[in-house]
């Protein structure tokens, strides 16, 4: 039941949490029962599942909420820049029905993600989807989880999980995209 509107990554940690809290109301302090209480319901919210499973479409959806604050565009290729915080569903989806894998991973530093050195040296992610390629850099508050693994999946299937960091989305110029800089992006909704 808990699986359908929490992700399941996060199960583990809402429970740890939860008997962490009913042990210290029982047996600790009232104080120390309450900020448990309130970590466990910050945990629910950070593990929501709010992705809507929809029939797939012939346009490209968003991987991810998040804010939109930047687009570069060259004759090859459009890239679209996705800032992910906290308060942002952090469910990763596939943007259309492709074989997808994980071309390249690396473990790095929790530097905030507008930092001089984060693009170099925080955790990064490469993902591709047939022609789309998506990177993850990872911001502050870098929790890690694993990616599904290679194989063909279909739009608005899950992929995994990102909390907080930049989401880059490079798409051939073949797509039209409209985004606006400013744009909150909701997962799933079309580029």
């Amino acid at each position: 039941m808990m699986s359908s509107f929490i992700a399941k990554e996060g199960l583990k940690s809402i429970y740890i949490s939860f008997a962490l809290t009913i042990f210290s109301y029982l047996f600790i302090c009232d104080t120390l029962a309450f900020i448990l209480l309130a970590i466990s319901i910050f945990l629910i919210y950070i593990y929501r599942n709010n992705i809507i499973a929809k029939a797939s479409t012939e346009n490209l959806v968003s991987v991810i909420d998040g804010k939109v604050f930047a687009i570069d565009k060259s004759e090859k290729s459009t890239s679209i820049y996705l800032d992910v915080s906290l308060c942002d569903s952090h469910i990763l989806i596939s943007p259309k029905d492709s074989d997808y894998k994980k071309l390249y991973k690396k473990s790095g530093l929790n530097l905030p993600q507008f930092s001089y050195k984060a693009k170099e040296l925080n955790s990064k992610t490469v993902l591709a989807f047939d022609d789309i390629n998506i990177e993850l850099y990872s911001g502050r508050y870098n929790i890690s989880h694993e990616f599904l693994l290679d194989r063909e999946v279909k739009q608005y299937e899950k992929i995994g999980m990102f909390f907080n960091g930049i989401v880059k989305i490079e798409v051939p110029s073949s797509y039209s995209v409209n985004t606006k800089l400013g744009q909150k992006i909701k997962a799933g909704e079309t580029l």
